[in-house]
């Protein structure tokens, strides 16, 4: 069911919309990961993943655009109301598990980098407050501020991608196709969990004015993120060896180091305090996602489902171990895979059968 017009956004704001849900923190340090594998072939990994992405951009606006709603009214048209409900509580879990995922990830940088004594429960309560505060502006409002976080941070960021390339050794990258088809695989999975995100678009996609004239533009997001991680990992690779690019936790972090300004010796405190807009943002995409699916499961309103969501998030922050988040975002990457890149299609397939045998019955 289409939500009211007045809450709804122009077709064009959903490729910030696709920008604000896949780029977050793990930009700053996917490289060594997708690199562990395919070495520095996994830029080629990334196209492939951003290919598998612009897909499932396209299944999703399929099944989607078959009942006029969400997921949650996918399913309760396949399945009923009560098992239907149950299917989409875990793709809501998802949601949230996400938004967690990035938050700890922030928090964590945060920490190493700036401030190491402070506790991880202020940073959460802090950075939540902000997602609150958006979040109960509405789904007009979180898009207003995906859109200023791609305008003022990232299209600034991308520009410092010009130090590196100053000094970088090309020559890394050859010989080209030096690895198996499996280490590539490897390196294309490990590029799904960077490149999630698109999936908020089976919650916002009632919100949507006009959706079939905004799939062009979701996919020309998908488009640009991919490049965006593309030219991250050619700018990574090109600068660091393979032996210090294993030892770099956050090697786009680190390459602020190389950036000195006359006023401004510590270039990397901005580079962090620049991507907190972009990160409020995600989350709080995440977390409407989350809190939405629950008011509409469990009839409750969504302000107290956003409540209690960012209650438990403080508290995990601050509680759960360090190995936690390790398996987590192992966690999400497996779900990523089966539940939209399995899942999802054999939706279609199924209400696309449906739907004929219906019409020829």
């Amino acid at each position: 069911m289409q939500a009211n017009t007045r809450h709804q956004v122009s077709p064009y704001l959903v490729f910030f919309i696709i920008y604000n849900s896949q780029v977050g923190v793990g930009i700053l340090g996917f490289q060594r990961t997708i690199a562990e594998k395919a070495g520095y072939d996994a830029w080629i990994g990334v196209l492939a993943a951003g290919c598998l992405v612009q897909a499932f951009i396209w299944v999703s606006y399929k099944l989607l655009g078959k009942v006029d709603g969400d997921i949650i009214d996918v399913h309760t048209i396949l399945f009923g109301n009560v098992l239907g409900k149950l299917f989409s509580f875990f793709i809501i879990i998802y949601y949230w598990l996400a938004s967690v995922s990035v938050l700890l990830g922030f928090i964590e940088i945060v920490q190493v980098w700036m401030f190491p004594t402070i506790p991880s429960w202020i940073l959460s309560s802090l950075l939540l407050i902000l997602v609150y505060y958006s979040v109960s502006g509405g789904f007009r409002a979180i898009v207003g501020v995906s859109f200023i976080s791609f305008i003022f941070p990232q299209l600034l960021l991308i520009f410092l991608y010009i130090f590196p390339l100053k000094i970088a050794h090309f020559a890394n990258l050859l010989p080209l196709m030096n690895h198996s088809f499996m280490d590539m695989m490897d390196s294309t999975k490990s590029s799904m969990y960077t490149l999630a995100g698109t999936e908020a678009l089976l919650m916002y996609y009632p919100f949507i004015r006009d959706s079939k004239a905004s799939r062009k533009f979701a996919h020309l997001g998908v488009l640009f993120t991919t490049l965006l991680y593309t030219v991250s990992s050619i700018v990574s690779f090109t600068f660091y060896s393979e032996k210090e690019l294993k030892t770099t936790i956050w090697p786009e972090l680190s390459l602020t180091k190389i950036i000195k300004l006359s006023f401004l010796e510590r270039f990397e405190y901005l580079y962090i305090s620049m991507y907190l807009i972009i990160v409020t943002s995600l989350i709080a995409l995440l977390l409407w996602c989350s809190s939405r699916g629950l008011k509409k499961i469990f009839c409750k309103k969504q302000k107290y489902t956003l409540l209690i969501l960012s209650l438990i998030s403080v508290v995990i922050s601050q509680f759960i171990p360090e190995t936690f988040k390790e398996m987590l975002d192992k966690m999400i990457t497996q779900m990523n895979l089966y539940i939209f890149y399995g899942y999802i299609p054999i939706l279609l397939l199924v209400i696309t059968f449906l739907r004929r045998s219906n019409q020829n019955g």
